[in-house]
């Protein structure tokens, strides 16, 4: 405790290179947070929908894509999984990318179209219960408040009961709002709706009495979903073989990852997001390298006499080592905090399910730490070049 803090000291010594080298790299962290708050937005498209779903296993077409482009598969393998002794209950659900027709302007959107079977209640959100019972005609929707202004409520921010009643167009059909419920959208599409089978299937090139989009499937509650679905996948495949080339079964668990992993690693905007974490911290390593690098050889004279003092190069090395290590603290706080704010007003201007988490603070803490230090360890190179005999 009684050590002169020379690392601290270093910094602090040109209070002018200080607060560059602290602004350069809080950016290349805040660089990270905007990249990784993006990433998480795109892995939320993948969940919002199906986080709000009520099912234990999931059958998906086997020419699956995505959430909004699932495809579709007869509904008589429904009735199929409906007679395995373990499934409590199977319902259908359909779900699709249509053109909505926005009341303000008059122009053409893509939206969220999703359908639920009559008398059925596939959501957790519990307003959604009362709200269903609304779309007694196949021209009657609900619109999710999360969707965004241009699409066009009446107040110009956000739809809700002064919408009610409106007409626009939905699918090239008439449509009239009768509620709103609140789900979420992500970057898939910016607006969701929800209507009943029959307007489905008039909005649609699907026939909701022969075929699904999904089927969400309830198991007796002493079964664990991960084994159920292993089980009913081989079972449904013994009943009739050509299930192997018609659908799929997953565990909720399962669904949301494979959901997720599409999202992260096969679309442009998850690996985009995922380089600019890369280039992110590339950009901050080459800015803390040049940081130390220039500092150690303009103090050669004072590490050389360290040395021939006697100290060994190991303690030397510290040095610059702690140095680093102060930027990746110093530089983290500003950014996280400026990330904060960026997250709330993208989320609150652009609609983009976009918020921090303790395991981004905790992650990005330690590719702070990771940086700085390999950029320390590149500028102690220099260190070489502090001989004692230089000074005679």
């Amino acid at each position: 405790m009684g050590r002169t803090p020379l690392a601290l000291l270093n910094l602090l010594s040109n209070p002018t290179r200080a607060f560059v080298s602290l602004a350069g790299v809080g950016f290349a962290l805040l660089l990270i947070f905007v990249q990784l708050g993006f990433r998480g937005a795109v892995a939320n498209t993948a969940s919002i929908v199906y986080g709000k779903l009520k099912f234990d296993l999931l059958v998906q077409s086997s020419n699956y894509l995505h959430l909004y482009e699932p495809r579709s598969f007869g509904r008589d393998w429904l009735d199929l999984i409906r007679s395995h002794s373990s499934v409590e209950s199977v319902e259908p659900f359909w779900i699709m990318l249509n053109k909505w027709r926005s009341p303000n302007d008059g122009r053409y959107r893509a939206i969220g179209m999703m359908a639920t079977a009559p008398g059925s209640n596939p959501f957790t959100v519990s307003e959604l219960g009362p709200s269903l019972q609304l779309l007694t005609s196949p021209d009657q929707i609900l619109v999710d408040r999360a969707t965004r202004p241009d699409y066009g409520p009446k107040d110009g921010k956000r739809f809700g009961k002064l919408d009610l009643g409106v007409e626009s167009e939905l699918g090239e059909r008439q449509a009239t709002i009768v509620g709103d419920f609140l789900i979420g959208t992500g970057l898939a599409t910016n607006g969701a709706v929800l209507i009943n089978d029959v307007g489905y299937s008039y909005r649609s090139n699907i026939d909701v009495r022969t075929q699904a989009n999904l089927g969400l499937i309830h198991l007796k509650s002493e079964l664990e979903p991960k084994q159920a679905a292993e089980e009913l996948r081989r079972w449904i495949v013994e009943q009739d073989p050509k299930a192997d080339f018609a659908i799929r079964i997953y565990s909720r668990e399962d669904a949301i990852a494979k959901e997720q992993r599409r999202w992260l690693n096969e679309t442009p905007m998850g690996i985009i997001f995922q380089m600019g974490v890369v280039l992110a911290f590339l950009v901050g390593s080459a800015v803390v390298y040049m940081v130390l690098a220039q500092d150690v050889m303009n103090r050669l004279p004072e590490y050389a006499t360290l040395k021939a003092m006697g100290y060994s190069p190991t303690y030397v090395a510290l040095i610059v080592l702690q140095q680093a290590w102060l930027l990746s603290v110093f530089g983290f706080l500003p950014a996280a905090i400026l990330s904060e704010v960026l997250y709330r007003v993208t989320d609150r201007l652009a609609g983009i399910p976009i918020e921090m988490t303790w395991q981004r603070l905790v992650g990005v803490a330690c590719l702070s730490v990771a940086m700085c230090t390999l950029s320390g360890l590149g500028a102690i190179r220099k260190l070489w070049q502090a001989e004692p005999a230089s000074l005679f």
